[in-house]
C-alpha cells in the first residue's frame, strides 16, 4: 500500500511538472512570435427568461476579438484555435 501512494505521489507530481514545462513553452512561443495576432468577429445573442419563464432571444451587435496564436490562454485573449470554432456566444445563462 506504501508503495501504491509513492507511484501516485510521483505520477501526480511528474503531471504537474510537465503541465507547468508545456505551459511556459507556449508562453515562450506566444511572446515570440508577437501578442495578439488575430481579430474575428464572434455573433452574440442575448437570452433571458420571461415572466412566463420562457427564454426569449435577441440578436446583438457582432464585437471583434482578439486572439493569440498559441495553444493556451496568454496575456488575456483566447487561442485562435478556440475562436475559429467558437464564434457564436450566447449572454446569459436562462
Amino acid at each position: 500500500m506504501r508503495s501504491f501512494r509513492k507511484i501516485l505521489l510521483r505520477g501526480c507530481l511528474a503531471l504537474a511538472g510537465l503541465t507547468a514545462l508545456i505551459y511556459a513553452g507556449d508562453d515562450l512561443w506566444a511572446r515570440l512570435h508577437g501578442r495578439p495576432v488575430e481579430q474575428m468577429k464572434v455573433d452574440r445573442v442575448y437570452a433571458a427568461m420571461n415572466r412566463w419563464n420562457e427564454v426569449e432571444y435577441s440578436v446583438g451587435t457582432p464585437v471583434m476579438q482578439t486572439c493569440v496564436d498559441a495553444l493556451m490562454p496568454h496575456f488575456g485573449y483566447v487561442p485562435c484555435w478556440y475562436l475559429r470554432r467558437h464564434t457564436f456566444q450566447q449572454i446569459g445563462n436562462p
